[in-house]
């Protein structure tokens, strides 16, 4: 066995000239202890991930977008109209294209009266679990329902193709705001409304917005209400997935019989379409790069932790006196490996 020491190519110090320490060999064991850590942990984030945000220009050329709504309106359907107009003078009769059906009126539960929601950005995970496309369904013929004209309330519901600029929507009285050939009495204008869904895109119902489910009821029923939002573009991208939506910011403001000014009443959403785009996926490093890094942080805690074991040493033995140091024991006796000779 003796023999074969002298094919080592990196020679060592006899065993003679060392002396042994249990609490070296306690340092040991906790610096591999804390390697094994650090490696699961990289190995997690390896297998997991990270997200990567972006913010660039919009490059997509887009000349419509789809303004998704559903609220309820404290009208009789018949005296309501919807109008889209745009900074282009182009104008739309929007109550042409979507569904309106009368119902009573009432606030569902777990809807905020009178307060907005808190705008929270979701992760890639919920939106990418949430993300089911739909399409609203047909309206509920009402005619033939005992008492249907009683019925004090308006489902307006429905995706609305706009142009992708600077306008808005309008949803006002008939003779009130826009020319009509009739005029919706005061005693049966009501503006308190829900809002159940309001996005812009493609339509997928679970995903929240800032929005959805809200109410407004006051009093005063004839009321102007007016939503201001800021739409950014905002793609989700994940293992292949990818989800192509919008996200807005918000802000609100209300204007009643005896405010200054000569608002319409009525319900009114201003849009605004931003030219940056948020690119959010969900990345991982190529094998080989996570392989260099671990190597490199794995050597790195060796190096750091074997100077700081040096420097405690140091330390104790210059404060304390030799019987203090961490690298030598009080036996210093030997110890025997697989290759000497006893």
């Amino acid at each position: 066995m003796a023999g074969l020491r002298t094919f080592d190519a990196f020679p060592k110090t006899e065993e003679q000239h060392v002396k042994t320490s249990s609490k070296g060999g306690l340092s040991s064991i906790l610096t591999y202890l804390f390697l094994l850590f650090i490696a699961w942990s990289e190995f997690g984030s390896f297998f997991g991930g990270y997200i990567d945000q972006q913010y660039v220009v919009d490059n997509q050329i887009k000349e419509t977008v789809t303004i998704n709504l559903d609220l309820y309106v404290h009208m009789p359907c018949k005296y309501i109209q919807v109008n889209a107009r745009d900074i282009t003078g182009d104008r739309k009769l929007v109550s042409e294209h979507i569904n309106m059906e009368g119902m009573p009126f009432f606030i569902p539960l777990d809807t905020k009266v009178n307060e907005l929601n808190n705008i929270v950005s979701p992760d890639i995970d919920e939106i990418l679990g949430e993300a089911i496309p739909a399409q609203f369904r047909e309206p509920i013929d009402t005619s033939a329902l005992t008492g249907q004209e009683n019925l004090g309330a308006c489902h307006v519901f429905g995706s609305i193709p706009v142009n992708k600029v600077k306008g808005e929507l309008h949803i006002t009285a008939q003779g009130w705001g826009y020319r009509s050939s009739k005029t919706t009495p005061k005693e049966e204008m009501n503006f308190a409304h829900v809002i159940n869904e309001l996005s812009f895109g493609d339509f997928y119902p679970y995903i929240d917005n800032p929005l959805d489910n809200t109410a407004k009821f006051s009093d005063e029923k004839i009321k102007s209400y007016y939503y201001f939002t800021a739409v950014v573009p905002t793609l989700y991208q994940k293992m292949g997935a990818v989800v192509d939506t919008n996200q807005y910011s918000l802000s609100e403001a209300e204007y009643g019989p005896q405010s200054k000014g000569s608002a319409v009443p009525g319900i009114f959403v201003r849009y605004q379409f931003e030219p940056m785009k948020i690119i959010i996926s969900d990345m991982r490093i190529g094998f080989f790069q996570f392989i260099i890094r671990l190597v490199a942080i794995l050597s790195f805690i060796v190096y750091t932790a074997s100077w700081l074991f040096r420097f405690a040493d140091k330390t104790l033995v210059l404060a304390l006196g030799p019987k203090w140091s961490l690298r030598y024991s009080k036996d210093q006796t030997p110890s025997y490996g697989l290759l000497d000779e006893q």
